[in-house]
């Protein structure tokens, strides 16, 4: 999708199985506190080099609701299932202000996308 106001880019669908096996191969960290989901996903950048990308949301029953933070950052938003998280994770970036720094974070979110594609074991990308 197009960047939304704030630089909110296009989002990449997830399912995180929940097993310690499928996130210890991911370059993830993840902390679920009483009703708030937070952590880092560690992407490798080909341009930046490694980035360190936070997010965090709130849990309201099954619903994982984005509390936004400032850019870099990720935006994760979906429903918590007995089977694991369903995720939209969108990458926040700084608004561009020109034609170049707008396309530049079209090659970042692609990069990034592809990145966190590369990194997640089979079965953890739903169809769409």
């Amino acid at each position: 999708g197009r960047p939304g106001p704030g630089g909110v880019g296009g989002g990449m669908r997830l399912a995180l199985p929940l097993r310690p096996e499928v996130l210890s191969a991911l370059p993830l960290e993840l902390r679920l506190e009483a009703e708030r989901l937070e952590g880092t996903f560690r992407h490798e950048n080909p341009v930046l080099g490694p980035l360190d990308l936070p997010f965090a949301a709130r849990l309201e029953g099954e619903r994982v609701r984005p509390i936004p933070l400032p850019p870099p950052s990720l935006e994760v938003e979906g429903w918590l299932r007995p089977t694991g998280l369903e995720l939209e994770v969108r990458l926040r970036l700084p608004p561009g202000r020109t034609w170049g720094e707008r396309a530049f974070a079209r090659i970042l979110e692609a990069l990034f996308a592809k990145a966190l594609e590369e990194s997640l074991p089979a079965g953890a990308r739903p169809p769409l």
